[in-house]
């Protein structure tokens, strides 16, 4: 549905230097942003005349569902989109520019990756699947060629042109969409069921793919295809890698289980397997969480005026809690007084028992109980998961001082508005009751 056409130099004002792939939704080119100076990847959708409207229309829905679905993600493991729009007839994303290639040259390429190495990768795919499905978003195109590996050993997750995301863009289209070859049976069944599981599944087929050098299944027709992946078995890898360990193989067939309920349920768990196996990736996980928190702040209102290494400062500094939806995190008159910013989620503020507030990502509180050491004067509980992060004044103390005084600035400014806010609310409340 998409017609060639000449290289443009210039796309809103990301300048053009080569194409560096072709993918189902567009073509991908290298590109510069002279703004904020660093190279970039643009993925850019062209439609065909001869089509008509509607099937227009649907293509960049498409586009623009990926656009929202990836948008979302800032996890080391995902890459990451900048920005977005239209030119002309072209729908364009801006991406991460990533130096390396997919995983699909390491299946059919050149290139070879050791068994270790294939799980590093795979360990890698895992977390970023996890912080993925977190998000509420189910994938559903998991694949060698929508996993890029760069020069330096690092995984990024993309291609989410078919993701279903847990609200809006939802897809009712009967069509066997993605790649067949790495779908779970109950993808490519009637009911298209599809689970986080499904995806789970994807990334052991591409598992399996990267230790045998060849896909799980092959087949002459779709309909052959289909067949064997719900029916059949794939060829055991132990007898195709003999020299594969066994634990290793069983990771990968646990994965691919046919029915979904006897697959891993989350892709923490695969993740945790994996590392159990080879216990050096304990260090690959640390670097990755870390890297997951640096980006989540990163993109936090609290912190826009801090630099690279100052918000490395506040994650050495900070310590995150996890709250499920429901869960009660501070309760009226207590007496903890540790201030807190919203990582991600969003939770109600409540007093005697009546929802009076709400506070989404980025925004803070506990800074009056944490400088007076007072009680807590309202109850704060998860609207949806929460993560909630504090930072111990006793590490604080050991980040630079510049850092110090930035963290501390920011949060005086905060405390000021805070009691502003309160403040115009008791004014109004008075002339209210002056009025009456």
């Amino acid at each position: 549905m998409q017609e060639t056409r000449k290289r443009p130099s210039k796309i809103a004002k990301y300048e053009i230097k080569r194409r560096i792939g072709r993918g189902s939704m567009g073509v991908v080119y290298e590109a510069y942003d002279p703004f904020v100076q660093r190279t970039v990847a643009i993925k850019v959708a062209h439609y065909s005349d001869n089509i008509g409207n509607t099937t227009k229309q649907k293509l960049r829905e498409a586009f623009f569902s990926e656009v929202y679905s990836a948008g979302k993600m800032q996890h080391p493991s995902v890459v990451s989109v900048y920005d977005a729009g239209q030119e002309g007839d072209m729908n364009y994303m801006v991406m991460e520019f990533v130096d390396g290639t997919t995983l699909q040259e390491y299946v059919t390429g050149q290139k070879k990756l050791t068994y270790n190495q294939v799980v590093e990768v795979i360990y890698q795919c895992a977390k970023g699947l996890d912080y993925v499905h977190r998000q509420g978003v189910i994938h559903r195109d998991l694949k060698p060629g929508n996993i890029m590996l760069s020069t330096e050993g690092e995984v990024k997750i993309m291609d989410f042109s078919i993701a279903h995301v847990d609200v809006g863009f939802e897809s009712h289209n009967e069509d066997v969409q993605g790649s067949p070859m790495y779908m779970p049976p109950e993808q490519l069944s009637e009911e298209k069921r599809l689970v986080f599981q499904s995806d789970i599944y994807s990334l052991g087929a591409v598992m399996y793919a990267l230790l045998a050098r060849k896909t799980p299944y092959k087949a002459s027709s779709l309909e052959s295809l289909i067949y064997k992946i719900s029916n059949l078995e794939p060829q055991s890898l132990l007898e195709t890698c003999p020299e594969l360990p066994a634990h290793i193989g069983e990771i990968v067939e646990k994965s691919m289980k046919k029915i979904i309920y006897d697959r891993y349920e989350t892709a923490h768990e695969l993740a945790h397997d994996l590392g159990r196996a080879f216990g050096r990736l304990r260090e690959v996980g640390e670097r990755i969480d870390m890297q997951e928190k640096w980006k989540t702040l990163r993109y936090l209102y609290f912190f826009k005026g801090f630099n690279d290494d100052q918000i490395t400062d506040v994650v050495n500094a900070s310590e995150w809690k996890e709250y499920s939806k429901g869960d009660v995190i501070i309760s009226e008159g207590d007496k903890e007084t540790s201030f807190y910013i919203i990582a991600k989620g969003g939770v109600d503020v409540m007093k005697k028992n009546k929802i009076i507030g709400y506070m989404k990502q980025g925004d803070c509180f506990g800074e009056i109980a944490f400088i007076t050491r007072r009680p807590r004067v309202a109850t704060i509980a998860a609207r949806t998961d929460v993560t909630l992060m504090s930072v111990s004044n006793s590490l604080m103390e050991q980040a630079p001082l510049e850092t110090q005084l930035q963290y501390y600035r920011i949060f005086l400014e905060n405390l000021v508005s805070r009691l502003s806010q309160a403040t115009d609310k008791l004014v109004d409340a008075e002339k209210a009751l002056s009025e009456k």
